[in-house]
């Protein structure tokens, strides 16, 4: 009779396989601000100093008295996010190469804060609720039909209404990149580029910047798990669908007009990763990932929404 013999199969070390999102722009968007205190008030000026007022003087005229400055503040508030893993003596002895125990369960806590930070700032941005100046598209006008949409149009208008609103230049455009991705071959901005015959690979991504009239276009291409937990995964964009033109510096200065603020708490770099041992089960070590910054939107009127660009 044949012998039967057992075989285990073997980890591959020279290689794994995992989705490690990539992409993320929420550090990006909103100029930084380092703060000690956890609370505090950015200072605010009015408009009243833009007002057109009658000040020709002449003989023995006194010079009208104005209000020329008018001064407010709003309140930011940095919250503490965190999450904690655990990886066990079992996990030690038993975990083999390619996998690594402490530093697998690191970049989990970290990917799920910054997931988390992403899809956080996105969901305000991307809220009619919040950006009040805004438009749905459907149908021929969304710019997946290449025959009927108008995107120089709503590019337009998007930049506009931000003018007209906060008295500033939109210079930002932010978008997912299933989004740029039907932009960069779409006819009217090839054309309006000068490319009305071909353009092998599409715009790039300074041509695109130049068709949307903004000094940079921020492309997310991050993902998230929709599905709830123990069903089949679903993974989808964290940025939708939607185009957001605001007004963003790339620094945070006295007297600008910004969309808003990433306020950082000091001291703490976004996503600490600290390791300390845990007797409980003996022979362990807790990892703690933690963030601490407030996304501070300080000025929606910077900012203009074109939701549902593509079907």
């Amino acid at each position: 009779m044949a012998q039967m013999t057992a075989i285990v199969d073997k980890l591959l070390t020279q290689a794994s396989s995992m989705y490690v999102p990539e992409g993320y722009i929420s550090e990006m968007i909103l100029p930084e601000i380092s703060v000690v205190q956890k609370t505090g008030k950015l200072g605010k000026y009015g408009t009243n100093h833009l007002r057109i007022e009658s000040s020709l003087v002449g003989g023995r005229g006194a010079y009208k008295q104005v209000e020329s400055i008018t001064r407010s503040q709003s309140t930011y508030s940095v919250d503490t996010f965190g999450l904690r893993g655990l990886v066990t003596a079992d996990d030690y002895r038993n975990v083999e190469n390619p996998y690594n125990a402490e530093l697998d369960e690191s970049m989990g806590l970290q990917t799920l804060l910054w997931l988390r930070k992403e899809k956080s700032l996105a969901d305000t941005l991307l809220s009619t609720s919040i950006i009040t100046s805004n438009v749905t598209l459907s149908g021929t006008d969304q710019y997946d039909d290449y025959t009927a949409s108008d995107p120089l149009g709503d590019f337009s208008t998007a930049r506009a209404t931000v003018r007209g609103n906060c008295g500033a230049l939109a210079n930002t455009a932010i978008m997912d990149w299933r989004t740029k991705n039907v932009l960069k071959f779409h006819p009217q901005l090839l054309d309006f580029l000068g490319f009305k015959e071909s353009r092998p690979g599409g715009l790039s991504d300074d041509e695109l910047s130049r068709a949307l009239d903004v000094e940079r276009v921020l492309v997310a291409n991050a993902m998230y798990e929709s599905a709830p937990e123990g069903q089949s995964s679903s993974l989808a964009a964290i940025w939708g669908k939607d185009i957001l033109f605001c007004v963003a510096p790339v620094r945070a200065m006295v007297r600008q007009v910004s969309l808003g603020y990433r306020i950082q708490l000091a001291g703490m770099p976004p996503r600490r990763v600290l390791k300390y041992a845990e007797n409980n089960p003996p022979g362990s070590t807790a990892i703690i990932c933690d963030d601490s910054f407030d996304m501070f939107i300080s000025n929606a009127t910077a900012a203009y929404l074109i939701k549902a660009v593509v079907a």
